[in-house]
């Protein structure tokens, strides 16, 4: 039962109603703020399996929210399918690399994507270039999200390279969040990280994840967004520092 204590029960429910707190004000990143907290805590793999199914809801409620998938579809539908397959590569992977590595990977994620997040390229990606970068961005992200389940930051800066309008954005990222969730779930229940205990906990850590989610979305009429991105960019830039040092150390 994993050593079930107060304080093993506490780390998940932090941890979770931080990551649904942060996508409830800026509309992404549950699992890396999430996964950053528990794998600082717990064994890396189980904090993989704990945030599935909390993943998967809510994509899922954001995407209801957010309505018109099918004008994202027709946009994405080749970056979406890359995306897909390729998260299924990537549950496969997981299970065959070092415990180590896995801790530098989700680290390097999370200090490129905080790095970019401040120096975030000016310039528009061209239309002619986004029929080749679109699936490869797709390709990466679904590779990163199979492995850690973190598949938002080539994502995010190819919809901010092509100009993305606000509300647009929104829409398809609750879209293909949404999508990116089916397989990562499946994946990782045949590989045994999602087993019937780990779905157990799983399951649990969605009510602080909503908790988080809906206190977000209250609080986004009261804080500045823009403020507090770069309040957590700043925070999440030395968690990944950390993750990658347990990787090297």
């Amino acid at each position: 039962m994993f050593g079930e204590d107060l304080s093993f029960l506490l780390v998940i429910a932090v941890a979770m109603m931080a990551g649904g707190l942060v996508k409830g004000l800026i509309g992404i990143a549950l699992p890396m703020v999430s996964i950053a907290i528990l794998s600082s805590a717990i064994d890396i793999r189980l904090a993989l399996g704990i945030i599935t199914i909390p993943i998967v809801l809510t994509n899922f409620w954001q995407a209801y929210h957010a309505g018109r998938p099918m004008e994202t579809l027709r946009r994405f539908w080749l970056l979406l399918l890359c995306m897909v397959v390729c998260i299924w590569l990537g549950t496969h992977l997981v299970v065959r690399l070092p415990e180590q590595a896995l801790y530098a990977v989700i680290g390097t994620v999370i200090v490129v994507f905080t790095s970019t997040s401040f120096f975030m390229p000016s310039w528009t990606l061209p239309a002619r270039a986004q029929t080749w970068v679109a699936p490869l961005a797709g390709a990466l992200s679904g590779l990163l999200g199979g492995i850690s389940t973190i598949w938002g930051p080539p994502l995010v800066m190819y919809f901010m390279m092509i100009r993305l309008p606000k509300d647009a954005f929104i829409r398809t990222t609750g879209l293909v969040w949404s999508a990116a969730s089916i397989p990562l779930l499946a994946g990782y229940v045949q590989n045994g990280i999602v087993d019937a205990e780990v779905a157990r906990l799983s399951a649990a850590a969605c009510v602080p994840s909503f908790v988080g989610l809906w206190a977000g979305q209250w609080l986004r009429a009261y804080i500045e967004p823009e403020v507090f991105r770069k309040v957590l960019v700043v925070v999440m830039f030395f968690i990944g520092l950390n993750l990658i040092r347990r990787g090297l150390f």
